[in-house]
């Protein structure tokens, strides 16, 4: 058995999230990667204690405090409703160098999230209990900072927290399954209409990227068939393929 939490969440419209390496034209994630899901419940999990830090510094290396929960996280995933569209802006901004106005050029790259339907998240988060009973949290002060989730990375990807849900759930193996929830791609077989998007393994560390790994996920438009070597967990009538 592993703890659960399902946090539904509407966006404000924007959702900024940039992929790495950047340079002056820096492209933006369609898709809400694990990572950044990780760090979107964590900033408040670290208020509810009293710490403000974003950032650790481990041998000249900056990476995100979320690192400190990863291994309290067995899995994190999403689900998005409507289809977003990646989007780039180029702004002419003016700026104070030395004492002098200088212009220069910048570019804001975000997927947009509105129109005229309703677009909508829900994120499932499974953790571990030993790992929680071995930390300074409980699983009461985990659904405290769920609603406490205010954005999804940048300070531009507003969101509102509309219900939250705990308990625990039984971890099963299937050949197949139905989802709408994104899911890791390799070694799987998938029938329906979703993307591909390579992400960043957040198992292998949070917020340092200079050398690091990726995964390859999945993520529906629709509920899709999946086949394969599943582990598979049941939420509300809903899958969500490990």
């Amino acid at each position: 058995m592993v703890f659960f939490l399902k946090v539904e969440v509407n966006p404000t419209g924007i959702i900024a999230l940039r992929a790495l390496p950047q340079s002056k034209m820096r492209n933006a994630l369609r898709y809400i990667p694990p990572s950044t899901l990780i760090g979107a419940i964590a900033y408040p999990l670290f208020h509810i204690k009293g710490e403000r830090k974003e950032t650790l510094m481990e041998r000249k290396n900056p990476k995100s405090a979320a690192d400190t929960l990863r291994g309290i996280f067995l899995w994190t995933t999403i689900k998005m409703s409507g289809k977003s569209k990646a989007y780039g802006s180029i702004l002419k901004i003016n700026r104070l160098h030395r004492g002098s106005v200088e212009s220069a050029i910048t570019s804001l790259p975000f997927t947009v999230m509105y129109g005229e339907r309703d677009y909508s998240m829900s994120i499932v988060y499974l953790l571990k209990e030993e790992a929680i009973s071995a930390s300074s949290y409980s699983l009461k002060d985990f659904e405290r900072a769920a609603w406490g989730i205010s954005r999804l990375g940048s300070r531009e990807s507003v969101v509102s927290v509309e219900s939250v849900e705990s308990g625990r759930v039984e971890i099963h193996e299937a050949d197949e399954a139905r989802t709408s929830y994104a899911f890791p791609f390799t070694g799987k077989e998938v029938e329906g209409r979703g993307a591909l998007q390579a992400v960043f393994d957040w198992r292998k560390g949070i917020g340092s990227y200079s050398n690091t790994s990726f995964i390859v996920m999945f993520y529906p438009e629709e509920e899709v068939t999946v086949r394969g070597a599943l582990k598979v967990v049941s939420l509300d009538g809903e899958e969500v393929v490990l």
